[in-house]
């Protein structure tokens, strides 16, 4: 019997980060006076990402697949090849491997979100060996961001001190390609800010749902 896709009430922090950003960006486009569409759609489409996911809904990886798309493609038109191998070549196949993890995983048939854990020592251990972080925010962001996505499609807590570090890296590298003019760029740096803020809330979310799995 197939389990029934559970949509999960959402909180006044995630009605915040949804018109929060959505004003920001009309405004910011408002005061640039370009507004792009398919920047804005993805925008909100990885917002929406970002809050199922903190829930522990699948709905994460449907919406983590739409922003993915888009943003390889506005990566690759910006020049930011290693961000849009990052989205298109990782993150696109990651998502239906994370909806089936996850569909695996969930707590009281999902309204409750899904079984959460944090890392053993040794495999903390191999994260750090194994990462490589370059000095360049571009391939920084993708480098992180790997680990990270790839902790958040098994469940571990530790991926949302990883995205806290892939954030800041892209709010670095959308706000230089801000700066040289490039059109997708200021919705991305607004989108990025509301990135981080969810990713510390992520922590602590994810927190409680550890201690209801155990």
């Amino acid at each position: 019997m197939k389990r029934k896709i559970e949509i999960p009430r959402f909180t006044w922090w995630d009605w915040f980060l949804i018109l929060g950003f959505i004003s920001v960006s009309v405004a910011v486009s408002v005061l640039k006076g370009n507004f792009n569409a398919l920047s804005f759609i993805a925008g909100t489409c990885s917002v929406l990402c970002v809050i199922f996911g903190v829930k522990g809904s699948v709905l994460n990886f449907l919406f983590g697949f739409l922003g993915s798309c888009i943003q390889g493609y506005m990566a690759l038109k910006s020049g930011l090849y290693a961000n849009a191998a990052l989205f298109l070549l990782y993150n696109v196949p990651m998502q239906f491997i994370g909806w089936a993890q996850w569909r695996k995983r969930a707590l009281g048939g999902g309204h409750e979100g899904i079984k959460t854990r944090w890392m053993s020592w040794p495999q903390r251990a191999l994260l750090i060996k194994t990462d490589d972080p370059q000095p360049v925010s571009d391939a920084l962001a993708m480098t992180v961001a790997v680990g990270a996505q790839f902790l958040l499609t098994f469940a571990f807590i530790e991926q949302w001190f990883m995205w806290i570090v892939v954030n800041g890296a892209n709010l670095v590298m959308w706000a230089i390609a801000a700066t040289r003019g490039v059109q997708f760029a200021p919705i991305m740096v607004v989108q990025y800010v509301f990135y981080m803020m969810n990713s510390i809330y992520g922590i602590v979310w994810w927190s409680k749902m550890s201690k209801k799995a155990s």
